[in-house]
């Protein structure tokens, strides 16, 4: 019996759902991706706890796969994924939520008890815990306006405890977690305020409107690529302006109707998105004298 198949009996036994050799590209909003030697679904914080703690291998700690980029190799060592840890519960004018909770069902729950401030998290494709990771935003709201704590696991001192807000770190596309991998996110507490769930509603409608306009919804893709190099330096525009809309690497394209997304247009590879990456890099570096940096995750080789 190798080790991979040992493993899996392990987490069999306690009841928690794995798999060998998962396909990544069937996890990954870009539907890119290899093979996982082990992917694991925990249902909540004591099953991860046991999961890292039976753990001889790498492993890496992921939400729903909207912000990844899975290497054409796949993953040699062990993916967690936490969508079953998706919680959401209301109390008050908080919000308590699981790590694997989608962005979405977080904006609708606080809608449906009249609370104000999730309202740009609606459509956003992403979970809870990759939302604080990278204290992700949009349409001008970002997670530090809104989140109270942090709850963690930290995997090298195998202890759980909560972080402030004022010990996250949080800055933009950025936090403590982001930094620290050994600090994996279990949930989130967030401080809402009253509002009234009419208007909250329309400005939700009008979010997703904005984005089934604007964004290249109806292809493969992970979301904006590049982080914004300062605060009035538009990523989309410059590419745009550069000439890149549409330009193509195989399968991946700089997407017509928003410059800031690369999407598969079909049988895209990882090296096919990384090569667009560096071509718009380079690109925009002679144009602008600007360094873009990826805002998209990439996973792969057992890192």
């Amino acid at each position: 019996m190798d080790k991979n198949t040992a493993l899996i009996e392990i987490f069999e036994k306690e009841g928690i759902e794995c798999a060998a050799a998962l396909p990544l590209s069937s996890k990954s909003s870009f539907k890119i991706g290899g093979k996982a030697d082990v992917a694991v679904f925990p249902k909540n914080a004591s099953e991860l706890e046991f999961i890292i703690g039976n753990l001889d291998m790498p492993y890496i700690v992921v939400g729903n796969g909207s912000n990844i980029l899975f290497e054409d190799e796949g993953y040699l060592g062990c993916v967690i994924f936490t969508e079953k840890m998706n919680s959401v519960k209301v109390e008050s004018n908080r919000l308590h939520a699981g790590a694997g909770a989608s962005f979405t069902a977080m904006a609708t729950a606080a809608k449906n008890a009249s609370l104000t401030g999730l309202e740009f998290a609606y459509g956003i494709p992403g979970s809870c815990g990759g939302a604080v990771v990278m204290n992700a935003g949009a349409y001008g709201g970002q997670v530090s306006d809104v989140l109270e704590s942090c709850t963690v696991f930290d995997a090298e001192k195998r202890e759980v405890y909560t972080l402030a807000k004022e010990e996250m770190n949080l800055s933009y596309r950025h936090s403590i977690l982001s930094e620290n991998k050994n600090l994996i996110c279990l949930g989130a507490t967030f401080t809402l305020k009253e509002g009234k769930k009419e208007e909250i509603d329309a400005t939700m409608r009008d979010l997703m409107q904005r984005r089934i306009s604007k964004q290249p919804l109806e292809y493969p893709s992970a979301g904006s690529v590049f982080k914004r190099p300062a605060p009035d330096l538009f990523v989309g525009k410059m590419i745009e302006d550069s000439g890149l809309k549409g330009y193509t690497v195989g399968g991946a394209q700089v997407s017509e109707k928003h410059a800031g997304f690369i999407i598969n247009v079909g049988g895209a590879t990882a090296s096919d998105v990384l090569g667009l990456v560096e071509h718009i890099q380079k690109v925009i570096r002679a144009n602008y004298g600007v360094e873009l940096e990826c805002e998209i995750r990439r996973v792969g080789n057992g890192k």
